[in-house]
């Protein structure tokens, strides 16, 4: 069953408009309690769970709680990895239906695994030796595959209903232009934009992501990326993502650093994403993430229909785009 009209416009103005319960149950009538109960049955509806179940997360999500109710939340979600996904679900739509909300930052959960340092940049890399096959090897790459399978499923999905979720764009055959990358190599490309790729923390990760166009029609990324640790854990991928805020993007496809801990190669866009994304993306991020819990939020968004995913892992490096600012600032 997906959010009915009345749902969306109430979050909308809840999110978007900076609205309170108390303002919209003046303009609706009502009570406040009448307002609020409506809008968590909405994000229970979009999360797949009550967010009250244990605390007050409604107030928290929607930015109507108070500093009391805000402090409880964020030990809440510290202590409970499902609150903690179920506010990562629900934020994830409401970046959809509020692309201009300004969302509360979710806390990391306590004892989040630290990620292993990157060796230092300047030393040479380690001379490689021969070793014998690892059993769970081909059980990785498995689940690489399933990974990449899983993202294509979400693509697809778009083609029938992401341009009426986007709500920004009319008519078009997204289909034709979602089939017209067979000559990519051979047909004219123009960039449209560079990304500088800067380290996040002490990442040491770094580099440039070059969007541009095949034909007028197929969205690229061209992604060269340096510091990557080549031993990374088979559990975990790293991820380009396409931002549409801080909280929730589309990952475009995975990377595979060589034995120097480099990447560079040339990623598709599928057309559906470029359409419904690719207008409201903020920033590109590299992210190193568990390939479980992607294929988990993959599934998610499949079910919902939703074009992003929460975003996962450990953040390593990341630029804004430079056309947004441009946009923006020629409205």
């Amino acid at each position: 069953m997906g959010l009915q009209g009345d749902q969306r416009a109430l979050l909308q103005l809840l999110c978007e408009r900076g609205q309170s319960y108390e303002d919209i149950a003046g303009l609706l009538g009502g009570t406040a309690d009448e307002v609020r109960e409506r809008a968590r049955l909405a994000l229970a509806e979009i999360g797949g769970a009550d967010p009250d179940a244990d605390v007050a997360m409604t107030d928290f999500l929607l930015g109507q709680a108070d500093p009391i109710g805000r402090a409880d939340a964020i030990r809440h979600l510290q202590s409970d990895r499902d609150a903690l996904d179920l506010a990562r679900r629900i934020q994830t739509s409401l970046a959809v239906i509020a692309p201009d909300a300004r969302q509360p930052n979710l806390p990391e959960p306590r004892g989040k695994r630290r990620k292993a340092a990157l060796p230092d940049s300047s030393s040479a890399p380690a001379p490689t030796t021969a070793r014998p096959a690892d059993p769970g090897a081909a059980a990785a790459g498995k689940r690489r595959q399933a990974l990449v399978g899983g993202l294509v499923a979400v693509g697809l999905l778009l083609v029938v209903g992401i341009l009426a979720l986007a709500g920004v764009f009319s008519g078009g055959d997204s289909g034709s232009e979602a089939s017209s990358t067979a000559n990519a190599s051979t047909t004219a490309e123009d960039d449209i934009t560079t990304v500088q790729l800067r380290p996040v923390a002490d990442s040491g990760v770094a580099g440039e992501a070059v969007f541009g166009l095949v034909s007028d029609q197929q969205l690229y990324v061209d992604v060269d990326v340096q510091g990557l640790d080549p031993e990374l854990d088979s559990s975990e991928s790293y991820l380009v993502w396409l931002m549409v805020g801080d909280t929730a993007g589309y990952p475009i496809d995975r990377l595979e650093p060589d034995e120097n801990g480099s990447f560079s190669g040339r990623l598709a866009v599928p057309s559906p994403i470029a359409v419904a994304v690719g207008n409201q993306a903020k920033s590109v991020r590299i992210s190193s993430t568990p390939i479980n819990r992607l294929q988990a939020d993959i599934k998610q968004a499949t079910k919902q229909k939703i074009p992003i995913l929460p975003f996962s892992g450990d953040e390593l490096a990341s630029g804004e785009i430079p056309l947004v600012k441009g946009r923006q600032s020629g409205k």
